[in-house]
């Protein structure tokens, strides 16, 4: 049987540099929240695409993602920057 992180790891379509760190389910809440992080030492650059060392990383960041199974989706993770 999956486990729920590598069942949401899967989900999300994450590539291998991402790891599906915790899911917290709460049922009374209808909310699902998943802790993403960043496992790659390079990182694609967002201006021109190239593949760059990793800087550091953002503050903590959340962002609503489409609804599982009619409960809300929170992804939360600090965000890779590149030099």
């Amino acid at each position: 049987m999956q486990s729920l992180t590598s069942h949401y790891h899967q989900l999300l379509g994450l590539s291998s540099n991402w790891k599906v760190e915790n899911v917290h389910l709460s049922m009374s809440g209808k909310r699902v929240e998943i802790r993403l992080v960043c496992t790659g030492k390079q990182v694609a650059c967002p201006v021109c695409g190239a593949s760059c060392s990793l800087y550091d990383h953002t503050t903590e960041q959340r962002w609503r993602h489409l609804d599982t199974m009619q409960f809300e989706t929170i992804l939360v993770a600090c965000l890779p920057r590149c030099q």
